[in-house]
């Protein structure tokens, strides 16, 4: 894991869906966890979720379902940006903390949960040190990414237009070009035309294949700032600047989420795993809604 998602984070999303920054999980998901943290809300337990982010499912548990009997522990490789609804004597978050080396007791813990977030991990490590902290009896149920998902599957085109723009005679070269020669002077000149054509080209490209793509990763709001006379050259580089550290980010964190994300094979092999860790009422069903596949449960009981 590395430090864009810490930035991410810091930034305030609630989860791990980047197109805002204040909505909790919803619809299916939600129903299907807060049926899970009514059968967990048990006094004296302890539930402790994994890859937490900023604790989207603590807060559905505790300040959507008012389920407030257990301790809820939100763990996370990342620094984080915690909100005060959060802030509760029955809540903790260990930030900074690799989930596969978990600093719990032997069946220390009640339930282990994760919302796309275990997947990121070693799963061989991960699910050995949640067996090991889990008490018998105890409850695990993660929901994983999977490749096919209405959530992955746009991403594919995402990366690939954050890519060409990373690219040596991207549309952002000859965006910068541009400005740069319309700051030297405002009067029209064949050099002027001649870079204007060609970032019409490239953009006019990646629009006929990839226009929603396109527009998710903000380019055409950068094309739009920039090309304003009203705002300062200076300001403009600042803005260049700023449009390619996030690219960068963006770009990372997609390619982390590409590569964690399960296909149904991988969600066998992960049920596998489980029996191997002395797990059983081991359960998968895909979550859908009307959008089509968000994800897939896996759900199991610590043997007793």
């Amino acid at each position: 894991m590395n430090s864009y998602w810490s930035e991410y984070w810091q930034q305030g999303h609630v989860n791990s869906f980047a197109d805002s920054t204040s909505r909790n999980y919803e619809g299916e998901l939600a129903e299907q966890w807060l049926a899970f943290f009514n059968e967990t809300n048990v006094q004296g337990g302890k539930v402790v979720d994994l890859a937490t982010g900023n604790g989207a499912l603590i807060d559905l548990a505790v300040n959507v379902g008012n389920f407030c009997e257990p301790e809820y522990i939100g763990v996370d490789y990342a620094t984080l940006k915690i909100g005060d609804s959060l802030k509760q004597p029955k809540i903790c978050f260990l930030q900074e903390q690799n989930i596969e080396s978990l600093p719990f007791a032997d069946d220390e813990v009640t339930a282990v949960v994760s919302q796309f977030g275990i997947e990121y991990s070693d799963l061989n490590l991960t699910l050995n040190e949640v067996s090991r902290i889990l008490q018998p009896g105890g409850k695990f149920r993660v929901v994983v990414h999977r490749k096919e998902s209405v959530i992955v599957a746009p991403n594919f085109q995402i990366l690939k237009v954050i890519q060409t723009l990373q690219e040596k005679g991207s549309p952002i070269d000859a965006l910068k070009r541009l400005v740069t020669a319309l700051n030297e002077s405002t009067k029209p000149s064949p050099e002027k035309e001649t870079i204007r054509t060609e970032l019409n080209e490239k953009v006019g490209k990646l629009v006929d294949e990839y226009k929603q793509a396109l527009y998710d990763t903000n380019f055409p709001k950068l094309l739009k700032t920039v090309l304003n006379p009203n705002i300062s050259f200076s300001q403009k580089e600042t803005i260049f600047k700023e449009y390619d550290k996030e690219l960068e980010s963006h770009g990372v964190r997609l390619s982390d989420l590409i590569n964690a994300a399960r296909d149904a094979s991988e969600v066998t092999l992960l049920k596998s795993k489980l029996v191997c860790n002395d797990f059983v009422d081991i359960c998968a069903s895909d979550v859908v809604d009307k959008k089509g596949l968000i994800g897939t449960t896996i759900s199991a009981v610590k043997r007793k």
